[in-house]
């Protein structure tokens, strides 16, 4: 009798979390279903960026990153990178980036490992720069991407004053923004209106945006338009004198850049002079620069060289970079 009692137990416990699990999943696959209504691949021309939530219909190569990105996957540090690939526009996760790293760092070290003849001190090095240039790029993206961005922000104001003017919603101005205007706002923008279509209200949408973009420029515009819709007024005067302040800015920003291209220009051939140098050296004449290599005064002078291209780098960066 107990024995019955058990089993019958046992087996109600069983069904009850089988039912869950099944419960659960066909709850996750329903969430899937609406979500790829709204991350599934665009059409010709609607230049919104799309990550797709599983591997199907990937590249190989980047089939084969999503499957070892699972041995990645890591909380600590990921909020920042996300955040980073999301401003340059990249559809990758942070461990696919991990990935990409780790592939990078070892055919950094691979490489070095050849050319220097089975040296791991450039082994070492080789690997260092290959962990660097990812990163580096990823920068280098969200930077460009970051100054299209405020360049593009003037005339989509202007677009959003005039459709409010015109009797049209603020969500209508904003879809008429992610369908009018060029990458990156088209996306940026197309993003918000998705995100508020999910349930996500205006405001904490706005300051999701603010938030992706990291843009003063963009959090003027995100301010204006929260404390509007708290106290009222007219929001499309109010956008059309912040789309002056910004048009002036960008007109300084690339006078600016006009007067620092000569700074600039010289930095780069500086940092590039050197490679170019040794490089053509070494293809005349491998013997004479193959001492450089491998004397330890020469390694020695070799580091010397590095550490100071990067700090003249570095310095001349921070003369022409001047923030507005």
């Amino acid at each position: 009798m107990e024995f019955a009692i058990a089993a019958v137990t046992f087996l109600a416990v069983l069904t009850v979390l089988a039912a869950a699990t099944i419960s659960a999943a066909s709850s996750r696959r329903a969430v899937a279903v609406r979500l790829n209504r709204y991350v599934e691949l665009p059409e010709a021309g609607s230049g919104t960026l799309q990550v797709p939530l599983t591997g199907a219909g990937l590249p190989g190569w980047r089939a084969t990153v999503r499957r070892l990105s699972k041995h990645f996957e890591s909380p600590r540090g990921s909020r920042t990178v996300e955040r980073k690939l999301v401003q340059a526009g990249l559809p990758l996760r942070p461990s696919e980036f991990s990935v990409i790293c780790a592939g990078m760092t070892v055919l950094g070290a691979l490489l070095m490992l050849m050319l220097s003849g089975g040296k791991f001190a450039a082994a070492a090095v080789g690997a260092c720069c290959g962990l660097v240039a990812p990163h580096a790029v990823l920068r280098l993206k969200a930077a460009r991407r970051l100054r299209r961005f405020n360049d593009q922000l003037g005339d989509a104001l202007v677009l959003v004053a005039n459709s409010l003017r015109t009797g049209y919603s603020f969500l209508q101005a904003l879809e008429m923004v992610a369908r009018e205007m060029p990458e990156p706002i088209a996306a940026e923008f197309g993003r918000t209106l998705k995100e508020m279509a999910l349930g996500v209200t205006t405001e904490q949408a706005m300051n999701n945006l603010a938030r992706r973009i990291d843009s003063d420029d963009l959090d003027l515009v995100v301010t204006a338009v929260l404390i509007q819709r708290q106290v009222g007024g007219n929001l499309a005067e109010v956008l059309d004198n912040i789309a002056g302040t910004i048009r002036a800015r960008v007109k300084l920003k690339g006078e600016i850049r006009t007067l620092t291209a000569q700074g600039r220009i010289s930095g780069l051939i500086l940092c590039l002079l050197p490679i170019v140098v040794g490089f053509g050296t070494y293809v005349v004449n491998p013997g004479y620069i193959s001492v450089l290599f491998n004397h330890p005064i020469g390694q020695v002078m070799i580091g010397g060289v590095v550490v100071s291209q990067l700090f003249g780098a570095l310095l001349i960066r921070k003369i022409v970079s001047i923030n507005i």
